[in-house]
């Protein structure tokens, strides 16, 4: 039933009406669009001799802009061909505002010249001009036959159940006697058998013109290519700005946390300590505001020197006294040399996120935090015991803080391994090249050899 519906509907389908409704402006259209461009164009270009043909060529090229408007909501609405409105014409925006009127008139006649949407327009009106008058004629004999077909066996039905008169009877019966002789019901499937076609070529026709407007009517391959360029560079800031407020703002928090669990925990017992905890609270909460300020502005756009700037490899030592005022038990070993400040940033990142996960996941746990040089390569390892609570391993690789971890160190070109380790902790290993790539392992009893292997591979 749905192959017969697939079938016969397209019949009375409103996108097949709305295709034969654009056909059948085609040829009003098709000939006004035609006819204004060649005259123009010709006349201009015939003219151009005697300079009054350039304002004649200037004001045509303004219209194509004009009539591709009116074409992209004409057949989108129609068609539904979801054609995007092109940029604004860089000769609007490129035109300087320096000398003197006449100076930049010029200047703007003649980038008109330049607008390669309106020479795109000026190819669819030629398109126009040549299938409006082919698409109007199917678009009629596509509406007319099967209408006279169904018009003349309703008449005959009416007229052989007495409902009306044949008006031709008093000359002997009339140009309808034929019909009734070899059986007018015939016409019934007769018009359905000849509709179906013709709606499907209405249809077929239709969606022909849909991508010559794309291209003519639409933006240009580079306009394209620069708005997917664009639509990628803030995606890519979205997801970058989201993993900042993920690793910095989520690395305050949680060691406010941990430092408020632990204060609360002594408060009692040691108010010396509850009140250094309040302390650290305080400074970590002004800390967190400073950064989320940072982003902020980097949203809002502000200039770069008014930006606060991204930690580095230089801040770890902060990081981890951070850490330890929090109460975490780290022992950290960091022989880190100078970096590209995207090495650096990334590394900061590392470890801050591991540093979260292990204050999340296994509080208690002391934690081992190596950044040194590893050959050619920054080597970076964040470990925590099992003398805290027992980690899910699950829980914590299917959150975005490990998977940012991995992302930063891909795109660097290293490699990375997390997970748990033989005696009941976790394990962060990174390791990232200073070069261009990672070269073999020179130091086969070097931890981050197996790291080497992986990039090798």
């Amino acid at each position: 039933m749905s192959a017969i519906n697939r079938i016969f509907g397209v019949i009375w389908s409103g996108r097949t009406w709305r295709a034969t409704a654009y056909l059948l402006a085609g040829l009003p259209l098709g000939v006004l669009w035609f006819t204004w461009a060649v005259t123009a164009y010709s006349t201009g270009v015939s003219l151009i001799i005697i300079w009054v043909g350039v304002p004649l060529l200037v004001l045509t090229q303004v219209t194509m802009r004009w009539i591709g408007s009116f074409e992209r909501v004409h057949i989108n609405s129609l068609l539904d061909a979801g054609i995007d409105r092109p940029a604004p014409p860089r000769l609007s925006q490129g035109v300087e505002a320096t000398g003197n009127w006449w100076t930049r008139m010029l200047r703007w006649s003649v980038a008109r010249f330049g607008d390669a949407h309106a020479w795109r327009v000026a190819a669819w009106t030629v398109f126009r001009g040549v299938f409006g008058p082919v698409g109007f004629s199917f678009a009629v004999v596509a509406v007319t036959v099967p209408f006279s077909l169904l018009a003349t066996a309703v008449w005959m039905t009416l007229i052989d159940f007495g409902v009306i008169t044949e008006p031709w009877t008093e000359w002997g019966g009339g140009p309808t006697m034929w019909v009734r002789d070899w059986g007018y019901w015939l016409l019934y499937p007769i018009t359905l058998l000849f509709a179906v076609p013709c709606a499907w070529l209405m249809r077929g026709l239709g969606a022909m013109h849909v991508p010559v407007a794309a291209w003519a009517l639409g933006p240009g391959e580079s306009e394209r290519v620069a708005r997917a360029e664009e639509r990628a560079e803030r995606a890519e800031e979205r997801i970058r700005i989201d993993q900042e407020l993920h690793d910095s703002i989520g690395h305050m928090i949680t060691m406010t946390v941990v430092q408020a669990g632990a204060g609360a925990h002594v408060f009692e017992s040691d108010p010396a300590f509850a009140k250094q905890a309040l302390r650290n609270i305080e400074q970590r909460g002004r800390a967190a505001m400073g950064e989320l300020d940072r982003i902020i502005a980097q949203l809002r756009g502000d200039e770069p020197e008014t930006r606060a700037p991204l930690p580095g490899i230089g801040d770890l030592p902060g990081l981890i006294d951070g850490s330890r005022a929090a109460g975490m038990t780290i022992d950290a070993t960091l022989e880190a040399p100078e970096v590209a400040p995207a090495v650096g940033r990334a590394a900061f990142g590392i470890v801050r996120e591991a540093l979260t996960n292990a204050a999340k996941h296994a509080p208690g746990a002391a934690v081992e935090v190596t950044v040194t040089q590893d050959g050619d390569a920054l080597a970076i390892r964040v470990a925590n015991g099992s003398g805290g609570a027992p980690i899910d391993e699950a829980q914590v690789s299917g959150r975005r803080g490990v998977a940012g971890i991995r992302d930063r160190v891909g795109l660097l070109g290293g490699a990375s391994r997390i997970g748990p380790t033989d005696d009941g902790g976790f394990e962060v290993m990174a390791l990232i090249p200073l070069e261009a790539s990672l070269c073999p392992a020179s130091e086969p009893d070097s931890p981050w050899s197996a790291l080497r292997e992986t990039v090798g591979s």
